[in-house]
């Protein structure tokens, strides 16, 4: 049995990223079979009336969207080749939405655009993850500092170290003046340090950057997985592991009770409790509140696993008895409104294999 209940949250950066990623692509495609199938149901007649006018133009259409699917497939594979170097192959490939069966251009195109979307979160993603796995090689003579000062070309070692963080976009500006004056710097001691200084800096932007990259894709896993796992979510911003935050589940047919988690982003924590939605100013206490922890810590595994597979570890620091102290009470007016009816969340393809 289980009332509150706190855990660390750890994170595999990679396969958070990767998670976060093929979340997104598989719910591109879902909704764009959802408007395929109402557009199918609601421009019937007009499709029937006009199928003859449009037919050669229907023939064009689809030629150029397979032509465009096959380009995108095609930066896929491209995608697939850095992962092979990196060593994620696999876990790249298991991001990839499925290929529509049916024969609708919407649904087609759909699919087109959330791959040309993944391809991209996945070049920005597996070319951060290259440069800072790159300082795992600092011996090699392509990236020794004592080297590249020693053949007096600085200049070229400060656009070679810029370089790494270019699909990032500009670089900060203490970086740009570090760089700017290493070029000015004639080879020698201060050349050598400023090198070094720059190549710190750059791999601390590298790691700063992937961090927020990794705390909002965990935003995009645990709404995802407790939908997975039937829960009615609470829509909260990709900020919630960034600037922490209280999120709020539960499952129709829990009446007023629902668990509330609340992220604390500094420690890299999370509280999970059971609350009661009550009307301003009522304190009456419930015989079911008690049954409500139970049923909660019954489920609460199954989050744990589904999260485990997802790349985020959550590792329990403390727990009470259920009952231990009072279910929290809270004002209905300041809880999201959720309806009674069961929901039938969009799955995203989940990751049937942890990274190593």
């Amino acid at each position: 049995m289980s009332g509150p209940t706190t855990v660390i949250f750890t994170a595999h950066p990679v396969a958070v990223l990767l998670a976060a990623a093929a979340v997104r692509a598989a719910l591109a495609v879902q909704e764009g079979y959802a408007r395929a199938e109402d557009l199918q149901q609601s421009h019937q007649d007009q499709r029937d009336a006009l199928h003859q006018m449009q037919g050669a133009s229907e023939a064009t259409g689809r030629q150029a969207l397979d032509e465009e699917a096959s380009t995108a497939e095609a930066a896929f594979v491209q995608i697939q080749t850095v992962a092979e170097k990196l060593g994620i192959a696999k876990q790249v490939q298991a991001t990839r939405p499925l290929r529509p069966e049916t024969a609708d251009r919407i649904a087609m195109a759909a699919y087109v655009r959330a791959l040309h979307a993944l391809a991209e979160q996945l070049r920005t993603l597996l070319l951060t993850e290259a440069a800072r796995q790159s300082a795992e090689f600092a011996d090699m003579p392509e990236f020794s500092m004592q080297a590249a000062v020693g053949a007096a070309v600085p200049q070229q070692l400060a656009q070679r170290l810029l370089a790494r963080i270019a699909h990032l976009g500009m670089a900060p500006a203490h970086l740009q003046k570090i760089a700017l004056e290493l070029d000015q710097t004639p080879p020698g001691e201060r050349a050598h340090l400023l090198a070094t200084e720059l190549r710190a800096q750059v791999q601390a932007h590298i790691d700063a950057v992937q961090k927020q990259q990794v705390q909002e894709a965990a935003s995009v896993v645990v709404l995802q997985s407790l939908k997975d796992l039937g829960y009615q979510v609470e829509e909260v911003s990709d900020t919630l592991f960034v600037e922490g935050g209280v999120l709020h589940f539960r499952r129709p047919g829990w009446g007023n009770y629902m668990v509330r988690m609340r992220v604390d982003a500094q420690a890299e924590s999370a509280n999970f409790n059971v609350v009661r939605a009550v009307a301003q100013g009522e304190n009456e206490r419930s015989v079911l509140d008690h049954l409500a922890e139970d049923r909660w810590c019954a489920e609460f595994p199954a989050l744990l696993q589904a999260l485990e597979v997802r790349g985020i570890h959550l590792q329990v620091t403390r727990r009470l008895e259920a009952g231990a102290v009072p279910v929290q009470l809270v004002d209905a007016a300041k809880l999201p409104k959720f309806s009674e009816e069961e929901s039938s969340p969009v799955r995203a393809q989940p990751l049937t294999k942890k990274l190593p």
